[in-house]
């Protein structure tokens, strides 16, 4: 992805960009920063998804230990190819948390749910209990001695200052080694 578009904590106040910790102020797929490395401008940041126990809206993010079905099944492993055939692998589906038999939703289905060590039942939903109304995003934070992120990170206020490459985070308000151009002078209004 190449960033034409440059953000400083005067032209988007909301979103806290302070100092050089990881932040996603632009809807990426989780916190990001610019780097102060002069050979790669941006990357994603060394932070860990927060494992939630109980689901929010269709349950994407739920990293529970529920391995049981709504109508009483164990759930078959997501690397087990027996009983039942499928590609929703730990390989195919990365970063979804299907590394045991745990109930997950990989697939944007309505709900967390697995296939079921039955023979005569391909899959089945799970019951997850709902965590209730979700926090509006940028209004949640994670406690203070978690350093992790949930969702697409938009909320995260970690100070994680390291890319998953190693690189440090230039400073928001920094010019340097990469410029931006959306700079208070540019923007005096915004």
């Amino acid at each position: 992805i190449f960033w034409m578009i440059q953000y400083v904590p005067t032209t988007i106040r909301w979103i806290y960009l302070e100092e050089n910790y990881c932040r996603n102020p632009d809807g990426e797929s989780r916190p990001w920063c610019f780097t102060t490395s002069t050979s790669k401008r941006w990357d994603f940041c060394s932070i860990p998804r927060c494992k939630l126990t109980c689901t929010t809206g269709e349950g994407e993010a739920y990293r529970g230990t529920i391995a049981v079905t709504e109508s009483g099944k164990t759930c078959q492993s997501w690397s087990a190819q027996t009983p039942h055939k499928h590609n929703r692998s730990p390989d195919n589906y990365p970063c979804k948390g299907l590394d045991s038999n745990y109930c997950r939703n990989p697939d944007n289905e309505r709900m967390p749910w697995c296939y079921t060590t039955d023979p005569e039942t391909r899959w089945e939903y799970c019951k997850v209990p709902s965590c209730g109304d979700a926090p509006r995003p940028g209004i949640a934070e994670a406690d203070d001695d978690e350093n992790c992120y949930e969702g697409d990170g938009s909320s995260y206020r970690g100070i994680t200052s390291e890319t998953i490459s190693g690189k440090k985070c230039q400073a928001w308000s920094s010019m340097t080694p990469h410029t931006h151009s959306k700079t208070p002078q540019k923007f005096p209004n915004a």
